[in-house]
């Protein structure tokens, strides 16, 4: 079975939006583009255990909306652009920020567990939610079988690269980790749902909202 939405999406732009005016913000405490100080990440909300333990919890849900850079900012963008297009109709909007917003979560919470005294910050951890959603789904039957082996090498070789850069760049491989591990786990919990969704689209002829 193939996956067709007419239609595209409702979250995902808004999401897209606020990462945009996090980062502009970011860009005028610090007056250009390429250079973020330390200072102003972490006054933007950046994760970082040595606050986090002195009870500013609020971290792991900022920092999710925080980016480091130009190129880090694009690139999650790009992503969740495509991803969203696809998951958010699948999910319905509103659970779909629910995901979204807990693979975040649980990203930033394994990058204060396992990277301790770093400062970091992204929607890395939220977007390999999304990838383990899509990884729910291709182990199911809900997407046509010669169609599922070719996108879960695709989706295989996306995220080994991913987590292969983390192990030679600055990359926090733990809140990838920790949001990719959350995505599957939600994805099949809710794989009845998304067959539900998906069977109504198919016999209504009715876009998914």
């Amino acid at each position: 079975m193939i996956l067709k939405f007419r239609t595209g999406f409702r979250v995902t732009p808004v999401l897209l939006s606020l990462n945009l005016l996090m980062f502009l913000a970011v860009v005028v405490l610090n007056g250009n583009f390429s250079q973020f100080s330390a200072q102003s990440l972490l006054a933007l909300g950046a994760n970082y255990s040595n606050f986090v333990v002195q009870g500013e919890w609020w971290r792991f849900f900022s920092s999710i909306f925080l980016h480091l850079g130009l190129m880090h900012l694009v690139f999650n963008s790009a992503s969740l652009f495509v991803l969203g297009r696809f998951i958010e109709p699948l999910l319905g909007s509103a659970l779909f920020l629910l995901v979204y917003l807990a693979c975040g979560l649980a990203g930033s919470f394994a990058s204060y567990l396992f990277n301790p005294g770093v400062i970091s910050a992204g929607a890395s951890g939220a977007i390999f939610g999304l990838f383990g959603i899509f990884v729910a789904v291709l182990l199911s039957n809900i997407v046509r079988p010669d169609l599922r082996k070719e996108w879960l090498k695709s989706i295989g070789a996306v995220l080994a690269i991913n987590l292969g850069l983390g192990l030679f760049l600055p990359i926090d491989n733990s809140a990838h980790l920790g949001g990719l591990a959350c995505g599957v786990l939600m994805g099949l919990l809710l794989l009845p749902w998304m067959r539900s969704r998906l069977r109504r689209l198919l016999n209504n002829d009715l876009t998914l909202r």
